[in-house]
C-alpha cells in the first residue's frame, strides 16, 4: 500500500476530497490504511458497531462512525481484536476510546477525537448505511477514505 496522503491531495485536485480534521487522531496500530467506506450511527451504545467487527468481513473496507461525540469509549482493545480478525482496515469515529494502551498495538487504524474510559451498556438504536457528517466531511457508503499520519481524506471514487 504504497501512496501518502499529501500526494493524494495533489495529484486529485479535480477531484473535490475531502480532508478529515485534524482534532481526529489515531489510536490504532495501522499508521496507514485505505478501503471502501461502512457508515454507522450509533446512538450512545456500541452493539451495532460490535455486531459488525465481530461477525461481518471487513476486507477493503473502514466503518465510519459517529456517536456525536457521547462521553463515552465506543472502541477498545475487544472491538479492536474482532476488527482485525475480520480484516477491516480502520476505523474512523466521531466519539471517544478507550484501551489505548493496548489498541496501539493491534495492526487496526483508529482514528477518534479522544479517550474516555467510561462505557456505555444500554442497548441503544442504531443505523447502517446512512450518511454521516463530522469533522468537516460529508461520509457515504461506499466512498473511499485514503489515511496515513498526515490525515484522513474522503474521495467519492477510488483513486489507487
Amino acid at each position: 500500500m504504497e501512496f501518502e496522503t499529501a500526494d493524494l491531495c495533489d495529484d486529485n485536485q479535480d477531484k473535490k476530497l475531502q480532508v478529515l480534521s485534524s482534532d481526529y487522531k489515531n489510536y490504532g496500530g495501522l499508521k496507514k490504511c485505505f478501503g471502501q467506506i461502512v457508515t454507522v450511527k450509533l446512538d450512545k451504545s456500541n452493539w451495532r458497531l460490535l455486531e459488525l467487527l465481530r461477525d461481518e468481513d471487513g476486507d477493503g473496507k473502514i466503518v465510519v462512525v459517529d456517536n456525536a461525540k457521547f462521553f463515552y469509549g465506543v472502541v477498545g482493545d475487544k472491538l479492536m481484536a474482532f476488527a482485525k480478525k475480520n480484516n477491516w482496515q480502520g476505523i474512523i469515529l466521531n466519539g471517544y476510546v478507550r484501551d489505548i494502551a493496548y489498541t496501539k498495538d493491534i495492526d487496526v487504524a483508529l482514528y477518534a477525537f479522544g479517550t474516555c474510559p467510561l462505557r456505555n451498556f444500554e442497548k441503544t438504536d442504531s443505523s447502517q448505511g446512512v450518511q454521516l457528517s463530522f469533522g468537516g466531511v460529508t461520509f457515504n457508503d461506499g466512498d473511499y477514505i485514503y489515511a496515513d499520519c498526515d490525515g484522513v481524506v474522503v474521495s467519492k471514487e477510488k483513486l489507487l
